[in-house]
């Protein structure tokens, strides 16, 4: 605070201080040049002079190559450079006046610089020829050889000088230039920069795109020092972090006009690259834009940054026709600027933002602000540097000799003056080092190589390795180009620079400064096309399918429900038991319904498709235990046949059913459970193999998955298949065990169903996995199978036993009729003319009531058929012997073969009534009924053979034959029988050849039953 109050003071009384043009006017006069012999080593760097006043000063001739022009037009705000050097050399000369330096670290250093300045016309050429004039002039006071260089601008312009000041032991200080290439000291000894290079500003760049989270960037750049240098450090830095880059160059002398720069734009669209970093000058920006406005490359879906312009001088020639191609093609635009400090202003256009100065400024950017905007408005000041401009320039179109200085120095200006005091403060080092002031070139490179002091632009830290500035040290900002509502004077479209974004060790936002893209929208754009993705939906299509075969099952589940309430009453539902129906009804229907959560996918919101994921296995095992324990139950009932081969009826109660559904659905509960909390499914999309040009994933399956899952799902598998394979193997054992209504055989193919089902379909499953389409298929396939086998092989059985009965019964009534009728007729050829005792015979009256019964039911009819054969005892007796009874049951009393179509005189027609009154309905009933026929409509299923009977085994020869094997064993002699193995796969093989061979003996062939 103290020194600005001091700065402000020196400048407004100019009191103790050396006038602007002091130091410039001892080089006039000759007579000053100090007597003392001056040291061969600097002796054509700096001359002694002695002034009047017994001042002795070593004077340094800085040669500032500056881009007044391009040599056609005058560069913009050109002025504002050469002003902040002249301002730096006035400060250096005064430290008082300094707002950065410090009087006493200069109280010992006698050495004042002075300038001249050349237009380097952005040339190499034109440079390096004016410099090495400079180099072969004599050696004069007035016109001294360069004891150090400033500039250039260019890093083109700066290469070929830097090798001549290196040559020559001259320093050399740029401000802008940052080719990497500089930092090679073999070859460029004595150049040093108060600018971040190339690999600094790339970094910096960087930065900027992966806080936009960029994956991919196009790269369109100059080819000159700056340009190349600049991309190569990009390219190799994002490489270095994973960012894919593609770069195309053009030439800094490209035809503005011609196809060189549209024909690299078009390259850039070739990339389908959406996010751009362009390294380039402001002369090329509208060439390049009118070719992204025609190759489609503008608008919200694309994002270009600029690097290399002069802020100041893009955002004057901003100026376009409302809805031309530049004018949409430039709001949305973005510009890295390097600043002094941090300007948050917004920049408007035709206005020069002239923020106020800080009143008590702390930071080396306020501070620098205030003396620069001070001296700017010093009227004695302006006059002079007026003064100061190279000549020619008044021949180049542009040139304003009224120029008015910017009140605020902006874009490289703090840079220029840094370098200034910079190169000021390595002399004086240099010459206090040394004895004599004896030091060369080499000394003060070495010097500012190590310099780490505060100027306009802040700490200034120089890599002594390298002496280029440290880019942490510096600030970065970006600006953002956004259309000004208002259209300017002529009509024209506008635009304001707003910064948004700054770099200091990072980029970070500006309060309430939102970038905007050229539609308004703050969303920056994806760096690349979206994926043209196949997403290996299930589809419409499948999920149809899907929902059909759902829809098969439910609807045979819920005609199973309707039948058995139905039927509830008749005698094979209750010997089946109910409730065994019903879960197996209800079982089928739970599995089917988990075709619904298998089925579901995008749109169905992540949170839906997770809870479907566990509610697949849940409805899954849940149908399937309620259906398999009630098979269990009933096969566990088959096998205590098999182990007690005497048993008649099997008995099956509900608490069998449901303890062993307890237990399944505990143990199945336990793990289901400990799944959903451990390691839930959950819904993930899939990458598969097949990527596009950039190496993306084009294809993608959605699945439920767990990388922990594994183990739950191996458990659930195991245990459940190993309770299928037991329970198939009780009822492979019972397999010859007949029981009414064949109820084990087709409990036995339905768990043989379920078992080969997830057999066949769990290792299709594995393979298809990744097919969405193809998996769902056979998840519902597998459902299905399992949900309708059970259904139909329990259900449909039964239900055409319950429909063979009552077509059995009117047969059978009919039948019994005939019978009767016939048998009354040869009673009366037998007891022919008694026809008082022919009408008073039983059977008339019987055959009457027959036929009554006939025509109110079959039922009845069997009855009082069954009655009448009963009371008749005229009925001829068969001769033939009665052969040994087979079977299961004590109550069988017709052979194998001939039990079924036998109705003899010796009972078997009272046995055949006897078994169709026990297929009837359980309504029909008599006193004299079986009591097992009672025991089975309590709920028990009648065993009608077992093979593991005493009389079958001795029958069969201690071999274990179904009903259809054994009665072609009845009559085959014993031997014959030996050579009958349980278990081949051709029983009935040896039973023919036997059968053949009696029947050619005896003239009768017979065929084989099944």
């Amino acid at each position: 605070m103290r020194r600005a109050a001091v700065l402000l003071s020196l400048l407004s009384t100019a009191i103790t201080a050396y006038d602007l043009d002091y130091f410039d006017r001892l080089r006039t006069d000759e007579s000053l040049v100090s007597s003392a012999e001056k040291s061969p080593a600097n002796a054509d760097r700096m001359w002694q002079v002695s002034t009047p006043e017994g001042d002795t000063f070593s004077l340094a001739q800085i040669t500032a190559f500056l881009p007044f022009s391009d040599g056609t037009s005058i560069r913009e705000a050109v002025e504002d450079d050469l002003a902040a050097t002249l301002l730096a050399i006035h400060h250096f000369n005064n430290p008082e006046l300094s707002p950065h330096l410090n009087p006493e670290d200069l109280a010992d250093c006698n050495i004042k610089l002075t300038a001249e300045f050349h237009d380097t016309r952005y040339s190499p050429i034109d440079s390096t020829r004016r410099f090495t004039n400079i180099l072969q002039r004599e050696n004069m006071l007035s016109e001294p050889l360069p004891a150090g260089v400033i500039g250039a601008y260019r890093s083109a312009v700066t290469s070929p000088l830097a090798i001549l000041t290196g040559v020559n032991d001259i320093p050399q200080i740029s401000y802008a230039s940052t080719s990497t290439d500089f930092d090679v000291k073999e070859q460029y000894p004595l150049f040093g920069r108060t600018i971040q290079s190339s690999t600094g500003e790339a970094l910096v760049a960087l930065e900027l795109f992966k806080s936009l989270g960029a994956s991919h960037v196009g790269v369109l750049f100059v080819t000159d020092a700056f340009g190349s240098a600049l991309q190569k450090a990009f390219q190799d830095a994002a490489s270095e972090e994973g960012i894919v880059t593609d770069s195309v160059a053009f030439s800094y002398s490209a035809d503005l006009e011609g196809s060189e720069i549209p024909n690299a734009v078009e390259s850039l669209k070739k990339t389908q690259f959406k996010l751009f970093y362009v390294i380039a000058f402001e002369v090329h920006y509208e060439s390049i834009m009118k070719a992204a406005h025609a190759q489609g490359l503008i608008g919200d879906d694309f994002l270009w940054i600029f690097d290399g312009f002069d802020s100041a001088t893009f955002h004057r020639n901003a100026v376009y026709p409302p809805g031309s191609p530049l004018a949409l093609a430039t709001a949305g635009v973005g510009l890295i600027g390097i600043e002094g400090g941090l300007r948050s202003e917004i920049q408007y256009p035709n206005v020069e933002t002239v923020p106020a100065l800080v009143e008590n400024p702390e930071t080396s950017y306020e501070k620098f602000r205030t003396a620069w905007r001070t001296t700017i408005e010093d009227a004695d000041f302006e006059a002079y540097a007026r003064s100061r401009m190279p000549e020619g320039l008044e021949e180049i179109a542009g040139y304003d000799p009224d120029y008015t200085f910017g009140l605020e120095a902006v874009s490289y200006t703090p840079f220029l003056y840094d370098a200034i005091t910079g190169l000021g403060m390595a002399y004086c080092r240099a010459a206090n080092g040394t004895d004599n002031q004896l030091f060369i070139g080499e000394d003060v490179f070495t010097q500012f190589a190590n310099s780490d002091f505060y100027g306009a632009t802040g700490r200034v830290k120089i890599q002594n390795d390298t002496g280029t500035r440290d880019h942490t040290t510096e600030l970065f900002v970006l600006l953002n180009a956004q259309p000004q509502e208002e259209l300017d004077e002529n009509g024209n479209q506008v635009y304001k620079l707003v910064p948004t974004d700054y770099y200091e060790s990072g980029w970070k936002p500006i309060e309430n400064r939102d970038f905007l893209h050229a539609g308004g929208s703050t969303a920056t754009p994806k760096s690349l096309p979206e994926p043209e993705m196949e997403m290996n939906y299930i589809g419409n299509t499948g999920r149809a399918v899907g929902y059909t075969l759902m829809g098969i099952v439910a609807v045979g589940a819920i005609a199973a429900f309707v039948w058995l309430l139905w039927f509830k009453n008749e005698r094979v539902v209750r010997s089946s038991q109910p409730l065994f129906l019903f879960m197996v009804a209800l079982g089928s229907l739970v599995m089917a319904s988990s075709i619904i959560p298998l089925s579901l996918e995008e749109p169905v919101p992540e949170s839906g498709l997770d809870a479907a994921c566990m509610s697949a296995p849940w409805l899954y095992l849940s149908g399937a235990v309620i259906a398999f324990s009630s098979l269990l139950a009933k096969t566990r009932g088959v096998r205590h046949a098999y182990i007690n081969p005497d048993l008649d009826f099997i008995h099956v109660t509900s608490f069998d059913i449901f303890g062993t559904f307890s237990v399944l659905y505990l143990v199945n509960f336990i793990v289901l459970i400990t799944w959903q909390f451990v390691a839930p499914l959950e819904w993930n999309r899939v990458d598969r193999e097949s990527t596009d040009i950039f190496d993306r994933a084009v294809e993608s399956y959605g699945t439920c998955s767990n990388d922990d899952a594994l183990p739950f799902v191996v458990v659930i598998i195991i245990l459940n298949i190993s309770i299928l394979i037991v329970a198939n193997w009780w009822a492979y054992q019972a397999r010859n065990i007949e029981t009414e209504y064949h109820e084990s055989r087709y409990i036995g193919i339905s768990m043989a169903s379920i078992l080969q089902a997830w057999c066949m379909g769990i290792p299709i499953l594995i393979v298809v996995w990744d097919n969405p389409q193809a998996k769902f298929f056979v998840q519902a396939g597998i459902i299905f199978v399992t949900a309708l086998a059970v259904l139909l092989l329990i259900f449909v059985p039964k239900m055409l036993a319950i429909r063979t009965d009552l077509v059995k019964a009117a047969e059978e009534s009919k039948r019994l009729a005939y019978t009767s009728f016939t048998n009354r007729a040869r009673n009366k050829e037998d007891f022919e003319g008694d026809d008082e005792e022919d009408k008073a015979h039983p059977v008339d009256q019987s055959d009457t009531n027959t036929k009554e019964f006939s025509d109110e039911s079959p039922e009845a009819a069997i009855i009082a058929a069954a009655a009448t054969f009963a009371r008749t005892e005229s009925v001829d007796k068969s001769s033939e012997e009665e052969r040994p009874k087979l079977g299961g049951n004590a109550g069988s009393s017709a052979s194998f073969k001939d039990s079924k179509r036998s109705f003899g005189r010796d009972g078997g027609l009272v046995e055949s009534i006897s078994k169709s009154m026990r297929f009837s309905s359980g309504a029909l009933s008599t006193d004299d009924a079986d009591p097992k026929v009672a025991a089975a409509a309590a709920g028990g299923i009648r065993v009608t053979h077992n093979p593991r009977s005493a009389r079958n085994l001795e029958v069969s020869g201690g071999r274990e034959y179904s009903r259809a094997q054994l009665e072609h064993l009845e009559g085959v002699p014993a031997e014959e029988i030996e050579n009958f193995e349980e278990g081949e796969e051709d029983v009935e093989a040896p039973l023919r050849e036997a059968d053949e061979e009696r029947g050619a003996e005896q003239g009768d062939t017979r065929t084989l039953s099944q």
